[in-house]
């Protein structure tokens, strides 16, 4: 099937469901990045250390590891509504209670349950649907929805610490979290499966046939390996930007503005990344927004310019933002169809576990050092391995062609 007639077969209805997945996205990865907000308050009530505050952020991590392979395979079952349904509820609930938590534990499982029961309900199942409603333009409706993911991350933080100044932090979360319910339940009922003209022939689902051409069992691994080191990578800046930014003597709301301007540069970063998959593939693309993000991380940590953080923000933001993106991307590619659900949840976990990792190091080492260097060359040392990982991928990726080229060519008279 053409191009042209592959996106003539598309459902204008699957737009619909691209736009309940950009906002879905855009609010559970935002509820991880309050933990960015709540560092100082949460440090100058408690005397908690960043590092102990940092496992808030890997706890949600966790929860959206292991919550993402439980809830994705559910919905494959049940469908996607009604998970992102019991999702939209858990996340809402989770982001008030934290009015009443006064105890690191209740903190770190208040954050696991809005990874597990909240953001892993939404994140995968709405994924996978949006690829499923497209064949031609799989890679910019994965990005569209992803850049939600982005932009999420940027406007809620600093919705967060505008309502921690005028509220304070307890009240703050509080309303956050009835703001998440308004939104997300009325958006959840406009789910619908993928139509079955969008969906790929039986004969094509019940073979292991992939994009790539090669075994899904070698290379779905090897791709999580990479998410692994990519994911140790980003969080140092995503996680740590603001408190970074005050401790150099930005205000708070200046602080939180960094982190805005790098979820906004990803936006666009996104928008970018899913075209370009499209047209030159998952892997290629994804080595080069890796690339992007790895060339920029340690030097947040070389500088007092608020200028230059701003430049440094929208370069990593840009990077950056091609990453998730891509990696999905590769995950569809390189599993047959019928485990394409699944695929990316596996990816997306591991991944979820190298935040959280990523996370904790960088507010382990700034405890131990009272700056962030150490913290942010860890998370560049992280990204060159993802990369040598990748270049490992396309290593295999073209032997196994020229193999396979040979031997047609031998069996030729």
């Amino acid at each position: 099937m053409s191009t042209a007639a592959a996106r003539a077969h598309e459902h204008p209805y699957g737009w619909v469901i691209v736009a309940v997945s950009t906002i879905s996205l855009a609010l559970g990865f935002g509820a991880g990045g309050v933990v960015s907000v709540l560092m100082k308050p949460l440090e100058e009530e408690f005397g908690w250390f960043r590092a102990d505050i940092s496992m808030a952020y890997t706890a949600y991590s966790i929860g959206a590891a292991a919550g993402g392979l439980f809830w994705g395979a559910l919905s494959d079952r049940i469908g996607v509504r009604p998970v992102a349904l019991i999702g939209s509820v858990g996340m809402s609930a989770g982001l008030a209670a934290l009015k009443w938590q006064g105890a690191q534990w209740q903190l770190d499982l208040l954050f696991f349950l809005i990874g597990a029961v909240g953001f892993a309900c939404l994140f995968t199942p709405l994924t996978a649907l949006t690829g499923l409603w497209f064949s031609a333009r799989k890679g910019l409706a994965i990005g569209i929805a992803t850049a939600g993911g982005a932009f999420g991350q940027g406007i809620v933080p600093y919705l967060g610490r505008l309502l921690i100044t005028e509220l304070g932090w307890r009240d703050a979360m509080l309303t956050l979290g009835i703001g998440f319910l308004v939104v997300l339940l009325p958006l959840m009922f406009l789910l619908r499966p993928a139509p079955v003209a969008a969906l790929p022939t039986g004969q094509a689902v019940s073979r292991d046939v992939n994009l790539w051409n090669l075994p899904h069992r070698i290379t779905l691994p090897w791709l999580g390996f990479a998410a692994l080191f990519c994911c140790i990578c980003m969080t140092a800046p995503q996680v740590h930007l603001i408190p970074l930014g005050i401790d150099i003597g930005c205000s708070p709301q200046t602080a939180a503005g960094l982190l805005l301007t790098v979820m906004v540069t990803a936006v666009f970063g996104r928008l970018f990344f899913g075209w370009l998959a499209d047209r030159i593939g998952g892997l290629p693309a994804y080595f080069l927004a890796s690339l992007a993000q790895t060339s920029v991380v340690f030097f947040f940590t070389q500088t007092t310019s608020i200028a230059v953080l701003y430049q440094l923000a929208v370069l990593f933001g840009f990077g950056f933002a091609g990453v998730m993106t891509c990696l999905l991307i590769c995950a569809r590619e390189a599993a047959p169809i019928r485990l394409s659900g699944f695929a990316m949840s596996a990816v997306a976990t591991v991944g979820w576990l190298g935040m959280g990792l990523g996370s904790y190091q960088a507010g382990f080492f700034y405890d131990i050092s009272a700056n962030y260097r150490l913290s942010f060359a860890n998370a560049t040392v992280a990204g060159v391995v993802n990369l040598l990982i990748v270049a490992a991928l396309f290593w295999y990726r073209r032997e196994r062609n020229m193999m396979r080229e040979r031997a047609v060519a031998a069996t030729m008279p």
